[in-house]
Parts: C-alpha cells; structure tokens; sequence
C-alpha cells in the first residue's frame, strides 16, 4: 500500500479517531522500546479503568495506532484512538485519563526532571494532512 492509501483507510475507518490529534512527549532521548513499553502500559491502565474484562472482550479495547518520532531531546509518539462503537465513555474523558495517566508515568521515572506531557487538539483543521504528519516516520506500534 502507499502512503496516500494508509492515510485514506485510517481516515475512512470510523472506529479510529483521526481528527484528534495526540502527542505524547517525554522530553527525554529514550529507545522505541521503552516508548513503546510505556504506551503499552498506559493503555493497559486505560482499558483497566475503563471495563475490566477488556481482554476477555478484545473488541471493546480501546487502541492506540502510535508512530514513533525522534528529534533532538524529545522522544515522542503521534497517537490515532481506536474506539470501538459500543464505549459509552466520551472522547475528551479518555484523553484526560490517558493524560493524566501520561504524566503520572513521567513522575515515576528514573530521570529526575522528566516531564512527560501530552499534546492534544480536538479538532484539526485538515484531517488527511494531520494524518499524513502523525505517520511521517512509518515507525507504525499497535497497542
């Protein structure tokens, strides 16, 4: 598949969330595993939160489609949501606990002075091109 034919099945698909952009930052060089690791945790304590038999039901699990990016102090991961239709949860409600979740993380890390943060907007203005820069890199994770 091409590039412009990933960014358009994401954008088609309605159980993934596209025109929420999220960014979860970690202001420390770590390794795509570790981000990953902690992604994955996140997400475990998410779906924990949210229905506890989330992995008795796998189609209930909230996902995440994560594209690992580095630059120079900063390694972070571009986030889509997968939702499944029947969470009753609202979408701002399930960005608050995955950030505060984020952040709780940051504070138990071993760095001192590690602040991780996550970066959302609700409502981009151009869905396909947010897209297209969320998945730049092609390190694509799915948790």
């Amino acid at each position: 598949m091409s590039k412009v034919e990933i960014t358009n099945a994401l954008i088609e698909d309605t159980n993934i969330k596209t025109n929420v952009q999220l960014v979860a930052n970690t202001y420390m060089d770590i390794t795509y595993d570790r981000l990953t690791k902690m992604l994955s945790l996140i997400n475990a304590q998410l779906n924990q939160k949210l229905f506890r038999y989330y992995q008795k039901y796998p189609e209930r699990r909230i996902g995440f489609h994560c594209y690992h990016e580095r630059v120079e102090g900063n390694t972070h991961s571009n986030i889509f949501l997968k939702i499944p239709p029947n969470q009753s949860h609202d979408l701002i409600n399930i960005v608050l606990m995955i950030e505060d979740l984020w952040k709780q993380l940051g504070k138990r890390t071993k760095t001192r002075g590690a602040k991780f943060k996550l970066y959302q907007d609700y409502n981009v203005d151009d869905e396909s091109r947010c897209t297209r820069y969320g998945r730049k890199e092609n390190n694509y994770v799915p948790i």
